[in-house]
């Protein structure tokens, strides 16, 4: 049976942000087609039960990855760089924070 429209994780995307879909929603993107009788947002679904969800999933290796039932070696990959650009976006974004001023008391020296 094929998903309606509006239920696809692209048109979501489109239709409300990438910002209100949910976490299977955006790694169905990024997985990009389904196989072997299931969609991609399946696929995503299934693995976020296998990792543990986001977390799980941003540190498993491309090996550990391809372990899981309709992932093979090029989707495996694929989704770790996902993962690891989004943590060194994370970084990047705690290191542009700009440093907290430090008040002193009146009379504090030094």
């Amino acid at each position: 049976m094929e998903m309606p429209v509006e239920e696809r994780p692209r048109e979501r995307l489109l239709m409300v942000g990438v910002r209100r879909l949910k976490d299977a929603e955006v790694l169905a993107i990024i997985i990009g087609s389904g196989g072997r009788g299931r969609s991609s947002l399946e696929l995503a679904q299934s693995l976020l039960k296998k990792f543990g969800g986001t977390g799980g999933l941003s540190i498993a290796s491309v090996d550990e990855l391809q372990e899981a039932e309709g992932v093979g070696q090029a989707l495996a990959m694929r989704i770790a760089a996902s993962m690891e650009l989004a943590r060194r976006s994370q970084r990047g974004l705690l290191r542009r924070q700009p440093a907290r001023a430090i008040t002193k008391a009146p009379g504090d020296t030094g």
